[in-house]
């Protein structure tokens, strides 16, 4: 019986080791996105390939509809340790870094593959070493398309036009690129958009397609310029200390599937685009897409712009300009 009872302790220790050593590591990410949007649908992508990369052993819980940190928490979370991952807009950034905020500069991306060629030509690693020296690492780039103009009052075809129009602002630097045209901006949350249009509060806004159809924004203004002004960028990030603990195997599977749910996101922000195209051109709305000597009108008009953007935001602001005017 004594034997026995000991073969049976051995056995229960050995069978308690043996799942303690493949247990699977868990982690968790933050998602302000619901689930039905394509971006929460990517990064589902993402924790699938992280399992399957893995082996099993990494294991990535979602947390959408900013179940656990608003967009405005997120980084701080971050910085903290409180989560070990979370989707961040790169603007929450610009306080602390400066040169993130490239990506919103006016007519600085032409179309939907310019950030992919913009960030593979050296823009990544500038601005991952940015982040890195705040605690956070980057995982992963998440596109989220380009805005375009909307208002009620007249076709924008040239920077003129804008002049007098108040509107709808997203940031500090879209409130920035609408003064220098000659607008008057108000910055408010795409929640508040709807009725501020409809009410006449403003005379129109700056937003994404997708977003503009999501909120029904094609109900309540007349015309859209496609201008692909400028890019809504987010970033999947991770907590350093959370990183650095990580094997390298697992490190190498994060990276693998970074990179599969970043190609799955931009070939479905391309087909969302299309589809809000489609709605906004059934609402009824006069459509104008700026040619080739349209933007550059842009471009110069804005200019003032981009050069407060790189006094601010110093040598890595300037490289970063350097690099988008290289892959034009």
């Amino acid at each position: 019986m004594k034997k026995l009872l000991v073969s049976l302790f051995v056995l229960v220790l050995f069978l308690l080791a043996s799942t303690t050593a493949f247990a699977k590591a868990e982690f968790k990410l933050s998602n302000q996105f619901p689930a039905s949007h394509h971006i929460s649908k990517g990064i589902v992508v993402f924790a699938e390939k992280v399992k399957e990369y893995s082996g099993g052993n990494l294991e990535c819980k979602i947390f959408d509809s900013a179940q656990l940190y608003k967009d405005t928490e997120i980084v701080e979370a971050l910085q903290d340790n409180l989560i070990e991952t979370g989707l961040v807009a790169t603007n929450k950034w610009s306080g602390m870094i400066p040169a993130i905020d490239v990506f919103d500069m006016p007519f600085i991306f032409a179309d939907l593959d310019s950030v992919k060629k913009f960030l593979d030509a050296g823009a990544a690693e500038i601005i991952d070493a940015e982040c890195a020296a705040k605690g956070v690492v980057n995982l992963f780039w998440v596109d989220y398309g380009y805005i375009q103009f909307f208002n009620n009052k007249r076709e924008i075809k040239k920077p003129d036009d804008m002049k007098g129009l108040t509107m709808r602002s997203f940031s500090g630097s879209d409130a920035e690129t609408l003064q220098t045209l000659g607008a008057a901006p108000t910055v408010m949350s795409s929640s508040e958009m709807y009725m501020a249009l409809q009410r006449g509060t403003v005379d129109g806004a700056t937003t994404g397609m997708p977003a503009a159809v999501s909120r029904k924004i094609q109900e309540v203004q007349k015309y859209m310029t496609l201008a692909n002004y400028s890019t809504a960028e987010f970033v999947v990030q991770g907590n350093y200390g959370w990183w650095k603990s990580l094997s390298d195997a697992d490190r190498d599977a994060v990276i693998r599937a970074g990179k599969d749910a970043e190609a799955w996101i931009r070939g479905a922000i391309a087909a969302s685009e299309l589809e809000a195209l489609e709605v906004i051109v059934k609402a009824g709305l006069t459509i104008t897409e700026l040619d080739a000597d349209g933007r550059a009108a842009f471009q110069t008009a804005t200019r003032p712009v981009w050069d407060k953007f790189a006094a601010r935001a110093g040598d890595a602001g300037k490289k970063l300009l350097e690099i988008s005017q290289s892959v034009k």
